[in-house]
């Protein structure tokens, strides 16, 4: 079994207290990261980890061992960055994080190039809405909307403009209004994304997801505010009309967001492709 790896999992185990989690991010079933713990062991000869029915903790040559280990592999990763860094050799994992509908609409037909570019970077391309992820390890991420403080580096990529729309159908049956006031006659279709804010007045229908809007919206259901991003397609072969151009939110940063501090040579070149791609777009 390889020791290195062994020894990767054991550090997650330590810091998660989960065999499961663990499990999943290293792509193993929960007794290969068993397995993985108890070959450290009989290498040591000592047990790592007190297991009860209820919970795992650290032995006192565990918590010590998690230390070394620790220091050793952030060691392993300032040597390989390093070697990168003299060779000029982008090479590794790298691990993005970005919101559902821009992650497939924008990011992704950008993957190839990239990938293409760099053929000895891996790219591991995570979707989720959330404004920051705390549980998860990512290299960079990118997050629409005004930014908490943070002490993460950001970097400007674009805009993301919304805009008011329904279908002709529907805006021949209620009227087209010609103020946000006049939204209160008509049928909102609302996104609620968690924070419990609304844009529209009283929405007929509340979702999380903007695919589901826009489709009651192209079935004349009734008026949607949504990212034009989403929506060109329709907007451009007239199956949705844009209306109140003139009362549209204004547009939301994009940024794209990563530590601050010496970057590894495999980040620096996918932020340098991102900043490239997304801002000639």
């Amino acid at each position: 079994m390889d020791q290195i790896t062994s020894i990767k999992v054991f550090v997650a185990v330590a810091q998660q207290r989960n065999f499961a989690r663990v499990a999943e991010q290293f792509n193993l079933s929960a007794t290969m990261v068993g397995k993985h713990i108890r070959s450290l062991e009989q290498r040591l000869g000592t047990p790592l980890i007190a297991r009860t029915t209820r919970r795992q903790t650290l032995t006192e040559a565990g918590r010590f061992y998690l230390t070394e280990c620790i220091q050793m592999l952030e060691k392993m990763k300032q040597v390989e960055d390093e070697i990168q860094l003299i060779t000029k050799h982008p090479r590794g994992l790298v691990r993005m994080n970005v919101p559902v509908s821009y992650g497939n609409l924008v990011i992704a037909p950008l993957m190839a190039e990239l990938l293409g570019r760099h053929p000895e970077i891996d790219i591991e391309l995570q979707l989720d809405n959330a404004r920051i992820p705390v549980d998860e390890q990512v290299d960079m991420l990118i997050r629409i909307g005004e930014l908490a403080e943070t002490t993460l580096v950001a970097r400007h990529v674009g805009d993301y403009p919304l805009c008011y729309c329904a279908s002709p159908d529907y805006l021949a049956q209620h009227g087209t209004p010609l103020s946000t006031k006049e939204l209160k006659k008509h049928h909102c279709l609302g996104f609620d994304g968690g924070s419990g804010q609304r844009l529209l007045p009283r929405p007929r229908l509340t979702t999380n997801s903007g695919n589901v809007l826009m489709q009651a919206a192209l079935d004349n259901g009734g008026i949607i505010l949504q990212p034009k991003l989403l929506l060109q397609a329709h907007l451009d072969n007239g199956r949705l009309v844009e209306i109140l151009a003139d009362f549209a939110p204004t547009p939301m940063p994009i940024n794209l967001l990563y530590q601050a501090g010496q970057q590894p040579l495999k980040n620096r070149a996918v932020i340098e492709f991102l900043i490239e791609r997304l801002r000639k777009g």
